[in-house]
């Protein structure tokens, strides 16, 4: 059974998960998921290792197509549209629904190149003023731009790994996405890095509707409003992030927040 605290459809979702099961071959990861993901909060998905939340979330924009052996079943909604049927280009889809991975991936080409290829590719801009706006734009946006301005032309990977995953932050939101999905951002980074994601998720909030996987509780307390809990490829609760914390419905839940597996 999966609790969920509030009307999934009194949400305002911008995206929407009905009966999402994913398969790996015959085994099932994913297990008959519905959920509602909003413009108006982070929404953050928890649960022990192996649970099944970065397959989920690679669901909203159709990554596990990647994988060969993948089968992913039920309705996934994007402002209305199903994102599997034949009339919704996958390019255009992950422009809209943005993703940055756990382990920084800048391009190997400068930094101005990183954030300028996605605009250029879909059409966003072709004159270089449009794009060196763009450029800054995204840059001060993901909180890097002071940082960076006087250097350009230097590659994307001879930065920090904070300063990657930042850049990584600014190419995502170069494209004008509505969606930004976080598989687990910051786990790759030093306390201090780690600061400034959640700062920036902070500042980024209500202008994306923002989805993070995260294996810290803390951080999901921090940085969102909203918490899915996930054990064993099922939703086991969904409701206000206060809610899962300090008063969760389900026991597993509640074994999970304390520490007594996981």
């Amino acid at each position: 059974m999966t609790v969920i605290h509030e009307k999934l459809e009194d949400t305002g979702a911008k995206m929407r998960a009905r009966d999402v099961s994913v398969y790996y071959g015959t085994k099932k990861a994913i297990d008959e998921v519905s959920i509602d993901i909003s413009p108006k909060y982070v929404t953050a998905f928890i649960g022990p290792s192996g649970c099944g939340k970065s397959t989920f979330l690679r669901c909203f924009n159709r990554m596990n197509d990647t994988i060969p052996i993948a089968k992913v079943e039920g309705l996934i909604e994007l402002e209305g549209e199903d994102i599997h049927s034949d009339a919704m280009d996958v390019v255009q889809l992950r422009a809209r629904v943005g993703m940055v991975f756990q382990k920084p991936n800048p391009f190997p080409k400068t930094i101005y190149e990183n954030i300028a290829y996605g605009p250029k590719i879909h059409g966003l801009a072709e004159k270089k003023p449009d794009l060196d706006a763009i450029v800054e734009k995204s840059l001060t946006r993901a909180g890097l731009w002071d940082e960076v301005k006087d250097r350009l032309e230097d590659s994307g990977t001879a930065l920090s790994g904070g300063q990657q995953q930042r850049l990584c932050i600014a190419r995502a939101i170069a494209v004008d996405p509505e969606v930004i999905l976080m598989d687990e951002p910051a786990s790759a980074l030093d306390p201090i890095a780690t600061a400034k994601i959640e700062e920036l998720i902070d500042e980024l909030s209500g202008r994306y509707a923002i989805v993070i996987v995260t294996h810290s509780m803390q951080q999901a307390a921090r940085v969102s409003q909203r918490t899915a809990f996930f054990h064993l490829g099922k939703l086991v609760e969904y409701g206000p992030t206060s809610d899962i914390f300090t008063n969760p419905i389900e026991q597993r839940t509640q074994d999970y927040i304390t520490g007594r597996y996981g």
